[in-house]
């Protein structure tokens, strides 16, 4: 029997399946359905902005700039199984790096940008170096506390102004094109959102990508052949700061103002919830998720706005029962308790 007959019976009879599925081919990103689910939103970006209203236009800005945070989220948490509470720092550094760049540096605001990422995917790597050593509810408070120490660090520190933030950041420019516009800064927000749900789903189907997906399976397994547990970890938590980062930077361009507020503990839940509604590892949950919680608050009249915060809990608590994985995860089966129930009716109505 030869050795590659060998190798290959040892692979099926001692190799689990997660293994397996890592040994194989990489998957197919540009799929059918995919290619038609890009066109169809650059189709909806271009449409919304040539005949949106301002306000519709600032309101489909935001919700393309929360779909890149949650893009990054995908990625690690989906993918990768990690539990990060600290993107609102992320988000925080790329905004204020922005807006300072812009207003007190005199560079660029491409260079804002560029020089926000950086930090951030700086403080990632230096913060995630030791944190993603850790595990389940250790590694949540861990990033938990790089959140609340940002927001701490941003009310606190007179470099970043305190609760007054920072005011009159100018537009987004690139040499003589800028993006003052509300239709512009929309389509800008739509570009960089359509680029980053394509670069998720290519990094979810590369060689990376499946060593991330097998080490959220089982690490044991993961390690056993071959994959640098650690460093896969450290570099989603890294690239997801980048999103992070640029979708914050792309905020302060849009709204021309940041302050505290908009990176505190409420940001982290908003994240989460966006992310959970959405689906936990569906690169199009992501922009679900961020439509329906940056809109319903819109639709709300103001004689409920009080009871927003139970209108989102009661419809996260239903998706989560229904559709624990999210709305848009694929094939999601209903909770241990919710199938004990569905079985106990279907057994009454046999009766």
């Amino acid at each position: 029997m030869s050795a590659t007959t060998n190798r290959g019976e040892i692979i099926e009879h001692t190799v689990p399946a997660v293994e397996r599925r890592f040994l194989r081919r990489p998957g197919i990103v540009w799929t059918p359905g995919f290619l038609i689910g890009v066109l169809l939103l650059a189709a909806a970006v271009l449409v919304l902005g040539l005949y949106g209203s301002t306000y519709i236009l600032a309101l489909g800005s935001k919700v393309a700039i929360f779909a890149i945070v949650i893009l990054g989220l995908v990625l690690l948490v989906g993918f990768g199984g990690q539990i990060s509470f600290g993107q609102n720092a992320f988000f925080g550094i790329g905004g204020y790096i922005a807006a300072l760049a812009s207003t007190s540096w005199g560079l660029p605001p491409l260079v804002g940008v560029v020089l926000g990422a950086l930090l951030a995917c700086g403080v990632a790597a230096v913060i995630g170096f030791p944190t993603l050593r850790l595990r389940g509810h250790f590694l949540a408070l861990g990033t938990f506390a790089v959140g609340l120490g940002f927001y701490a660090f941003a009310v606190s520190s007179p470099f970043f102004n305190g609760f007054a933030g920072i005011g009159g950041i100018p537009p987004f420019s690139v040499g003589a094109l800028e993006f003052a516009s509300p239709f512009s800064k929309f389509w800008l927000c739509g570009a960089v959102m359509i680029v980053a749900l394509i670069a998720v789903s290519h990094l979810r189907e590369g060689r990376w990508g499946r060593s991330l997906r097998t080490l959220s399976s089982d690490e044991a397994t993961a390690q056993s052949i071959g994959i640098d547990v650690h460093r896969t970890k450290l570099t989603a938590f890294v690239l997801s700061a980048l999103f992070a980062s640029v979708a914050g930077s792309l905020y302060a361009f849009t709204v021309s103002y940041v302050s505290p507020e908009t990176f505190s503990f409420a940001t982290i839940l908003t994240f989460f919830t966006m992310l959970f509604i959405g689906g936990v590892k569906s690169v199009w949950g992501a922009l679900l998720g961020s439509s329906v919680v940056t809109v319903i608050p819109e639709l709300v009249p103001p004689a409920l706005a009080t009871w927003e915060p139970t209108i989102f809990g009661v419809i996260l608590v239903v998706v989560l029962i229904l559709r624990p994985s999210g709305i848009l995860a694929g094939k999601s089966a209903p909770t241990p308790a919710l199938s004990k129930l569905l079985g106990r009716f279907s057994r009454n109505g046999d009766r």
